[in-house]
């Protein structure tokens, strides 16, 4: 049998990861309890490898981190705080598995595209065939398993994308399915216009969601009821130059984060600023891109979006749903969150399918078991409609928790 190895991996921590995590939209029908199936029963959780005493020194770090991030402010679907929940303290288990092939995601396989001399990195994301434009050819994608020590190589077909040059972004077909892969050298525009051109940020960012001064869960936040006046006075600002400066930061300056989160670049909620002294700043690219577009755009910008929006609540990086597994099935796992309730006659489960293989390889393998506290992250929404099924789940690992003060050595 191949080994799973476990590996602690720090990784970009948001801002929610330190300000509590914000649990899902409630209501609905509650299930009846009901038995585990023999997929629970006959999973033997793998002998874990450790990699080197470094990945222990990671695992109390993370630990040590995740575990003071109090679950304070739970939201409903209203954006109401869910008085059902208790004042208690999560800590989940930011440890990434390092999968066998057979059960890693294509994205996790494959993250190296060569066309002609240029190489490709994959974004990790996928990419509707409705943003697919022609074919450009077919060409080698490769990727390591690092359970074997082995490289695996593909041809596949590759395709330009709407609205943006192959010469930064294509999408890669395989399993029938489309990934977004971005140019690998450091080729920043010489100026905002270039970017434009290259890409055609109009049609391929929605601007919608925004907060001042930072993505502060307590701060202020807003949704713009429409961006094309945005878009307009950024067009006009063609000749900002690019700033080549990768040490530049946003803090001691007044701006406005909009969230941006866009199929053809491969990004998911990712930022783009506007400063009141004419900085426009985005990681939508890998890098950081820096643009000085004037006080005047930026204020006009910035004096648009706020009267031209409405107060709205914080916007997570990711959603969560935590609880205890319930059931587990061939088909679905059953999240029940009374362990986080003042009442535990108030806790309501929640359907996760297993169609994903980031949710059921920890299962299959016996990772999470019937009992154990889990922590589902999703990227859509709450069907209470539909025994409270979670939309696009996107991972799972084990959760702990605990009342009142934090003991980091339990």
């Amino acid at each position: 049998m191949k080994t799973e190895q476990l590996v602690d991996v720090i990784g970009q921590l948001d801002d929610a990861v330190f300000a509590g995590i914000d649990l899902s939209e409630s209501g609905g029908m509650r299930d009846s309890g009901r038995t585990e199936s023999a997929r629970d029963k006959n999973s033997v959780n793998p002998w874990i490898k450790w990699g080197s005493l470094v990945a222990a020194i990671v695992i109390l770090i993370v630990g040590c981190v995740l575990i003071l991030s109090p679950i304070l402010k739970k939201k409903n679907s209203t954006g109401e705080t869910d008085e059902r929940y208790k004042s208690c303290n999560v800590t989940a288990n930011e440890s990434a598995i390092v999968w066998p092939w057979e059960y890693k995601t294509v994205p996790e396989k494959f993250n190296s595209l060569e066309i002609a001399d240029k190489v490709y990195n994959g974004k990790g994301r996928e990419v509707s065939e409705s943003l697919i434009d022609s074919k450009i050819g077919d060409y080698t994608v490769s990727g390591y398993d690092d359970s074997t020590d082995e490289r695996h190589v593909e041809k596949c077909e590759v395709y330009s994308l709407k609205n943006v040059s192959k010469d930064k972004f294509v999408a890669m077909k395989i399993e029938g399915r489309y990934y977004v892969f971005m140019n690998g050298e450091y080729l920043p525009p010489t100026n905002f216009g270039e970017l434009l051109d290259t890409v055609k940020l109009p049609s391929i960012v929605k601007l919608s969601h925004f907060s001042e001064n930072g993505d502060n869960p307590d701060g202020k936040h807003y949704v713009l009821a429409d961006d094309a006046y945005i878009w307009e006075v950024l067009t006009e600002c063609r000749e900002a130059t690019f700033i080549d400066d990768q040490a530049w930061i946003v803090h001691g300056r007044d701006y406005l984060s909009f969230t941006i989160t866009s199929e053809t670049l491969g990004v998911y909620k990712v930022a783009m600023y506007i400063t009141e002294d004419g900085y426009l700043w985005t990681n939508a690219f890998s890098w950081q891109y820096l643009f000085y577009i004037g006080k005047d755009a930026a204020g006009k910008i910035i004096k648009f979006a706020k009267e031209n929006s409405s107060e709205a609540t914080d916007e997570p990086y990711r959603n969560h749903v935590t609880g205890t597994i319930a059931e587990i099935t061939d088909g679905y796992i059953l999240i029940d969150d009374s362990v986080l309730c003042k009442n535990p006659a108030d806790g309501i489960r929640y359907k996760v399918l297993l169609d994903d293989i980031r949710i059921s390889r920890f299962v299959d393998k016996g990772f999470a078991k019937a009992g154990d506290i889990v922590q589902i992250m999703y990227e859509g929404k709450i069907d209470n409609d539909n025994e409270n099924l979670v939309e696009k789940p996107v991972d799972i690992s084990l959760a702990f928790i605990s009342d009142g003060e934090v003991n980091v050595n339990e």
